[in-house]
């Protein structure tokens, strides 16, 4: 045993620095839902010095229903949970979190990310049950109430389900074209270098940019710019495979990553494209792109790759635009 900041505690359950200063609120648990650990970035989104006795503690009226009803099934079913919505209560206002939970050594260990999305779900939600604290403490009358929101509770559940599949579609898509966005590209890239470093695999990227974008908007409007931006989106689409991963990088800017494609093979399928969108058909207007393709080497990281990319395209614009350059 040895005594932290939370007081005395085994010490199986010690934090590092790193942890207790973490941006995300962390707390380890018994079976009988008692805090054993909680770090100071939790105690300081609560408002408090000193971690309270149990979980229930913790929350609103109607999480710690949500909690007491899907908590235990779901540990004891997966050993797991991810991203239970619960909502903590404080001092000054209530704060919505995801909760991830893993069950080790008796104990449950669980993370806390603040969302600041799914307001209007949670008003709705706190509307059904804003008579949970008197059923709390009423008689049996009160108590058969409880049991009823329970069953609305749990009639919710696919519905908070189908919103978080929701959520994570918005969250890595570009609202304008309906491609995968740049965060979503970043963590394909970082799981292809995985990859690659494990299996020696080559993948490629292909950094696309549209030859005088800037035409379109000033001479025919920027609704117009934003319908080619999304037909141009639809022909990428459609040539590339269905391992491929298209995303829109900002502006007229679009990266495809060609997972298991060396250069070679990326430069076949780079003039593809680009022959296909010089003579293709519009519905709008007549564009071109220039193309720069790089492909991953052992000493790549994310940024030396978006460099090289940068390095190819710029060579593609220096070399009269509407042709295909490789880093």
């Amino acid at each position: 045993m040895y005594t932290s900041i939370f007081g005395e505690v085994d010490e199986g359950i010690g934090m590092q620095e790193q942890l207790n200063l973490a941006p995300f609120g962390y707390l380890v648990m018994d079976k009988k839902w008692g805090i054993l650990v909680m770090n100071q970035t939790l105690l300081e989104w609560i408002g408090i010095e000193n971690a309270p006795a149990h979980m229930h503690d913790l929350l609103t009226i109607p999480s710690r229903i949500y909690f007491q009803t899907y908590f235990s099934p779901s540990i004891k079913m997966h050993g797991k949970i991810n991203e239970m919505y619960l909502t903590l209560k404080t001092k000054r206002e209530k704060i919505p979190v995801l909760m991830n939970t893993v069950e080790r050594n008796e104990r449950y260990e669980c993370v806390f990310v603040q969302m600041k999305v799914r307001d209007e779900y949670e008003n709705e939600l706190l509307l059904a049950k804003r008579n949970a604290e008197r059923v709390l403490q009423d008689t049996d009358k009160a108590y058969i109430k409880l049991q009823g929101l329970m069953k609305e509770v749990e009639g919710k559940q696919q519905e908070l389900l189908e919103l978080n599949t929701q959520l994570k579609e918005l969250a890595t898509t570009d609202p304008l074209t309906g491609l995968k966005n740049r965060r979503c590209l970043q963590e394909k890239i970082l799981e292809n270098i995985e990859v690659s470093k494990k299996d020696q695999s080559p993948f490629s990227l292909l950094l696309i940019d549209v030859d005088f974008f800037k035409r379109v908007n000033d001479t025919l409007g920027h609704p117009i710019g934003d319908a080619v931006l999304q037909e141009l989106s639809k022909k990428l689409l459609l040539e590339t495979r269905e391992q491929d991963l298209v995303a829109r990088m900002g502006g007229e800017e679009f990266m495809i990553v060609l997972p298991n494609t060396n250069k070679e093979h990326a430069l076949v399928i780079a003039e593809r494209i680009r022959l296909h969108i010089d003579m293709g058909s519009w519905k709008h207007a007549r564009i071109t792109v220039s193309i720069g393709i790089t492909t991953y080497e052992p000493d790549d990281n994310l940024s030396k790759l978006f460099s090289k990319a940068d390095e190819a395209l710029y060579q593609s614009k220096k070399s009269g635009r509407n042709c295909v350059s490789v880093s």
